[in-house]
């Protein structure tokens, strides 16, 4: 290998540097990206809002099990906690509901088709995911 070729010391040091920026540039999108101010949990029924609850005022809260009795035997299990919001358990026949990932941020939402039944994380800000009706 040709001396001239090798990385200097001054080299692996500018290396170093940007890894790190890169990585608190990362760790401080994640942080910014959820303002966990007045956040609520909403579950409808048959389209209509069943239960709305003001979680994450300060960041922290303490874990709830919500049973929703569907009609005709039917039920959804939901999980509220500091993590997020996940179906649990259901008794419908896909259970699609249940494989569905944790939901963090306003404008998410779960839903299991075969029950009606939808549970949504409502903010006064939806951020990147709310719709923008303005078309160019």
């Amino acid at each position: 290998m040709d001396k001239s070729m090798k990385p200097k010391i001054g080299d692996i040091f500018v290396y170093v540097f940007i890894v790190i920026l890169v990585g608190l540039s990362f760790l401080g999108l994640k942080t910014m990206s959820v303002d966990k101010g007045n956040i609520r949990v909403q579950i409808e029924l048959d389209g209509q809002v069943i239960d709305s609850l003001e979680v994450w005022q300060d960041g922290e809260i303490e874990a709830q099990e919500i049973r929703v009795d569907t009609g005709e035997g039917g039920y959804n299990i939901v999980k509220i906690s500091s993590e997020g919001v996940v179906v649990l358990d259901a008794n419908c026949p896909d259970r699609l509901c249940v494989s569905s990932p944790t939901i963090k941020v306003p404008g998410q939402s779960i839903v299991c088709i075969p029950h009606k039944f939808v549970v949504r994380i409502i903010g006064e800000s939806q951020g990147d995911n709310a719709v923008d009706d303005t078309a160019s």
